[in-house]
């Protein structure tokens, strides 16, 4: 009986915080993680974006700077930079969705689904990365041949 007591205060107490809470809540309308996750929802990232570096990077970015945006008051002296810095990335994101429609079907394999389409500047990293292969197997061959 002596144990009882302690614990029914505590259920009592614990109750009453959990309706403070709801009415508050009530009171200030839908929280700003609610939204945060409407958010989410409403800016997919394109695949083809996340299948190069630099679209997993400005992915990876715009995921922290949203983070911040959400933990940041309405009044913080920073918000309106940290908004700005969004549009910026989900506007260098966009490149990589097709301009019209879905991509061509692949004429080689029609049961295949094709590849997203990517930007002008992972299409350069790659003619980079390829041409310095090139180079290299040119050298090797070069090599055996002089053996």
């Amino acid at each position: 009986m002596k144990v009882l007591k302690p614990l029914i205060g505590v259920a009592l107490v614990a109750l009453l915080a959990v309706c403070v809470a709801d009415q508050l809540s009530a009171q200030t309308g839908p929280s700003e993680q609610a939204d945060s996750k409407a958010s989410k929802s409403t800016d997919p990232i394109p695949r083809a974006a996340l299948l190069t570096e630099r679209g997993r990077q400005l992915a990876e970015e715009l995921r922290m700077l949203k983070r911040s945006r959400d933990s940041m008051g309405s009044k913080h002296p920073t918000l309106p930079l940290v908004n700005k810095k969004i549009e910026a990335i989900q506007e260098q994101l966009e490149a990589w969705e097709p301009a019209v429609g879905a991509p061509p079907p692949n004429p080689f394999h029609p049961e295949q689904e094709s590849k997203p389409q990517m930007n002008d500047y992972d299409l350069r990293q790659i003619v980079i990365r390829l041409t310095k292969r090139v180079e290299l197997l040119e050298k090797r061959v070069a090599e055996l041949e002089g053996k």
